[in-house]
């Protein structure tokens, strides 16, 4: 059966999400985050072939990065969408795949696209982008996020420069932005979204499994035997849903000895 083809907006902007493969993480630390902030900063004009002439592929209003995926609100320029997520994916899948030593897909086959084709909707995709490590439970508010448009670009706090920011500014201003940012979204607003689980603190996870465990830290877990720590890991992982790498971090186990058990979870 043939996918359904996407949907086109008629302002050229758009609602943009890139999720890992498998849900799996795709930035391990905050070179990471730091090096898909420049590919995007990098991605908006182009050099061609001549070096001196630039073609502006695209605006970049909002962005967000999370643990195993990205939500962009973008306009098209003089590359079509398909085009700039092509362009920013492989950039950064060369990155990534050259620092850990791995070759394959990073990001699930075909990013996902919703339309905006009104100036309400606009703010409420701005909105909803930069409340998402709100939502997740990674912040208490949208500024505190170092992997966002709203600190780095808006509230001017970061050291990259990304987004087209007038566009926003110029309609509302900076205190009512700022305002509407912090404001939290009702539940049923209609963005469309990765279906992704909340995150979970590392510490949530650690205190469960030393719960589970009957241990009073990571060092004595360690002192269990193997098929127990894996039975404690196997119920954290089905009671919160950490992933792998989270849970390889905090209990101290192999990603690979992790990746079996979650492998039969399924």
């Amino acid at each position: 059966m043939s996918r359904k083809g996407r949907e086109k907006s008629g302002t050229g902007i758009y609602h943009v999400m890139l999720r890992g493969i498998n849900r799996q993480d795709i930035f391990e630390d905050a070179e990471d985050y730091m090096s898909f902030t420049k590919i995007l900063a990098a991605v908006q004009d182009r050099l061609e072939d001549d070096l001196i002439t630039k073609t502006t592929t695209c605006h970049i209003y909002a962005y967000c990065l999370m643990p195993n995926h990205v939500h962009l609100l973008l306009c098209e320029k003089n590359w079509q969408v398909g085009d700039v997520m092509k362009s920013i994916a492989s950039s950064y899948v060369f990155y990534y795949n050259k620092k850990y030593g791995r070759i394959g897909h990073l990001f699930q086959d075909r990013f996902r696209s919703e339309p905006c084709n009104t100036p309400e909707y606009f703010f409420t995709l701005f909105q909803y982008i930069h409340q998402n490590p709100v939502k997740a439970g990674l912040v208490k508010l949208a500024q505190d996020y170092p992997y966002s448009s709203w600190p780095n670009d808006y509230l001017s706090l970061g050291q990259e420069r990304v987004c087209f920011t007038r566009a926003a500014v110029k309609r509302f201003g900076l205190d009512e932005l700022a305002a509407w940012v912090d404001d939290p979204l009702p539940e049923n607003v209609g963005c469309i979204d990765m279906d992704e689980r909340k995150v979970v603190a590392d510490e949530l996870v650690r205190d469960l499994l030393l719960q589970k465990s009957g241990t009073r830290n990571i060092a004595e877990f360690r002192l269990l035997d193997k098929e127990r720590q894996k039975e404690y890991v196997r119920e954290v992982m089905l009671e919160l849903e950490a992933g792998p790498r989270q849970m390889s971090r905090v209990s101290g186990l192999s990603y690979g000895i992790i990746q079996h058990i979650k492998s039969g979870i399924r």
